[in-house]
């Protein structure tokens, strides 16, 4: 017990810096406003503006419809179309991107931030992918005197995957076209998903008033069913047992390093619901990864003075 004394002053510092360490590594407590790492992604990509006989960028490959244009207004971002790669068959719909050009003289310093509402066909198969941006989108990326000179040309850049911000809209679902009361079939697909996240499972139940009390038998539980993906469009989510009635809608997004259940605390899908229809789930998806860039295209890394984080 003498040598006690002696110890002390060696080992406390040493159990301080194991505790700062086990702090630092911890999930954050409260996502939504703690910050992130996301290094630019190892892969290299191309960006070209949309071509005068590709028609407009509508984003109804990713059920946005016409409603795409407004999310620049909404929250910044402009919308693109990427390649198959990075689309996924329908994955990546929604996603977020920084995108800044390799050679920094010919771009701005902080690039333009994407969200992805469709796909293009890419001839080259062996190219990493491509991102197919608006006229206003590339002028935003380039600088004002080089950005007719980069007009006609496929432009190399660096992404990254950065949280989707939405000021005034929440998580959506949209009622598939294929969707049918009479068969009992249900297909959704979810817009305005912010954050940094992708959802990992959805249940849906028949929502049952709680509040009347006229009779005395205890209310029924809430009976979820799972809806299902198919690998060739896997941002749709499918029933084929959907309930009568209306529908409540809880999900799992990725957060951080694990999942987390968001649940609609009232009907969300009413009893009358029509195929195309969309929406407004009333929830707000702000979670962002905590060390990752996420599986939409690449791997975390970090690259000398790249390494910055954002909110």
């Amino acid at each position: 017990m003498a040598a006690l004394p002696q110890l002390l002053p060696i080992l406390f510092p040493a159990a301080v810096s194991v505790l700062i360490l086990l702090l630092a590594s911890a999930p954050p407590a409260r996502a939504s406003s703690a910050t992130y790492r996301c290094g630019w992604c190892p892969r290299r990509s191309t960006v070209s503006i949309l071509p005068p006989g590709a028609g407009a960028l509508t984003g109804a490959a990713c059920g946005y419809g016409g409603q795409a244009a407004e999310m620049a207004v909404d929250g910044g971002f402009h919308i693109a179309a990427v390649s198959a790669g990075f689309f996924r068959g329908g994955q990546a719909c929604g996603a977020c991107y920084q995108l800044r050009c390799r050679g920094r003289s010919a771009c701005a310093k902080d690039g333009v931030k994407v969200v992805v509402v469709g796909e293009v066909a890419d001839t080259n198969k062996t190219a990493a992918g491509r991102f197919l941006l608006t006229k206003d989108a590339f002028a935003v990326m380039t600088t004002l005197d080089r950005g007719g000179e980069l007009a006609d040309a496929a432009v190399d850049v660096d992404f990254r995957r950065i949280p989707c911000v939405y000021k005034s809209k929440n998580l959506a679902v949209k009622v598939e076209e294929t969707s049918s009361r009479e068969r009992g079939y249900l297909a959704l697909r979810f817009l305005y998903q912010g954050g940094q996240t992708d959802i990992a499972a959805v249940e849906v139940a028949r929502a049952v008033n709680h509040t009347d009390t006229s009779n005395e038998a205890a209310p029924l539980p809430t009976l979820w069913q799972y809806m299902t993906q198919r690998e060739a469009s896997p941002s749709v989510w499918r029933t084929s047992r959907v309930p009568a009635g209306p529908l409540r809608l809880r999900l799992v997004v990725t957060a951080g390093s694990g999942g987390k259940w968001l649940r609609a605390d009232g009907a969300v899908v009413p009893a009358e619901w029509q195929p195309g229809a969309v929406y407004d789930t009333g929830l707000r998806v702000t979670d962002v990864a905590a060390s990752t860039c996420g599986g939409a295209s690449c791997s975390a890394t970090d690259e000398g003075d790249d390494a910055e984080q954002l909110r």
